[in-house]
């Protein structure tokens, strides 16, 4: 089984486990829910992308929901030994700081190979649609 290892800010070192199929699934379409609604086009600021995507990941009870359910297959050691995540990890004021990276890590882990899938479609379907005769600005006779 795959396991991740990341030191966290703290010096604590989260391991995440391989998570069921379809608990990695409902954080994928929990994420993709929540951000089907930003919009951006070449003129979009991308420092306002990061923010929004950081504003709704961090505020969407249905991506903490998930996270959490992942949670269950990560251990965080801060010197206790390898524990596993549960509501009062984050208690102390030292472990407070590693809340959000042990997010985006736990995130990452559990969405990158849907989004690698997504990715690759979707810039296929765009090369498509670049290449196709409806795209190509027409041009009218004088």
């Amino acid at each position: 089984m795959n396991v991740k290892e990341v030191e966290l800010p703290s010096k604590a070192i989260l391991k995440i486990h391989h998570t069921p199929f379809e608990v990695s699934l409902a954080l994928n379409e929990a994420v993709i829910e929540e951000l089907k609604g930003l919009q951006f086009d070449s003129q979009t600021d991308m420092l306002k992308i990061y923010k929004d995507i950081f504003c709704t990941g961090f505020s969407s009870k249905k991506i903490k929901e998930c996270l959490w359910k992942c949670f269950e297959r990560c251990t965080y050691n801060s010197g206790n030994g390898d524990l596993k995540i549960d509501k009062n990890t984050f208690d102390p004021m030292d472990a407070r700081q590693d809340y959000a990276a042990v997010c985006m890590e736990v995130a990452q882990y559990n969405i990158a190979p849907f989004v690698k899938a997504h990715s690759a479609k979707f810039f296929q379907a765009l090369e498509s649609l670049k290449s196709s005769p409806e795209s190509k600005p027409q041009t009218t006779p004088s």
